[in-house]
C-alpha cells in the first residue's frame, strides 16, 4: 500500500489510516462506545467499503429513529451514477450505498454501525 504524506509532516500516513482517526473521532464524540470497539467498528467499515465496490454486502445498522435494520447494499454503481470514483475521504459522518431491495441510494451515519457480512450468490 502506497503512503502518502499529510503535508509537513515527516510522517507518512496511509489515506485509510486518516480516514479511521477522523472516523474514530467522530464515532467518539456521538456515543460512548469503548476505545477497542471504536477501532473494531472503523476497521470493519473499511472493509465493508472495500468490499461493495466488487460485490453485495449484508449491512445491519441502527436507523436514526433507532430502529433495526438490515441491508443489501453495493457501491458497484456508484461511479456509473455519480461521475466519480468512490473515495473514502469523503465520508464524514454517513456511509453511501445502493440498497438492492429498495432501488435506491441510502447513507447510513458510522456511529450506528452494526456489523456486515458478504452476499454470495
Amino acid at each position: 500500500m502506497k503512503k502518502q504524506t499529510l503535508g509537513h509532516q515527516p510522517n507518512h500516513v496511509t489515506k485509510e489510516e486518516r480516514v479511521e482517526s477522523l472516523w474514530k473521532k467522530l464515532i467518539r464524540q456521538e456515543t460512548d462506545l469503548s476505545d477497542e470497539t471504536i477501532a473494531w467498528m472503523t476497521r470493519r467499515i473499511l472493509q465493508l467499503t472495500d468490499y461493495m465496490a466488487y460485490g453485495c454486502a449484508l449491512i445491519a445498522y441502527r436507523k436514526q429513529n433507532g430502529e433495526f435494520y438490515m441491508a443489501r447494499g453495493t457501491l458497484v454503481y456508484y461511479e456509473a451514477h455519480f461521475h466519480r470514483k468512490y473515495d473514502i475521504e469523503h465520508i464524514r459522518n454517513h456511509v453511501v450505498y445502493w440498497d438492492i431491495e429498495q432501488q435506491g441510494w441510502r447513507t447510513f451515519q458510522i456511529e450506528n454501525f452494526l456489523e456486515w457480512k458478504p452476499v454470495v450468490n
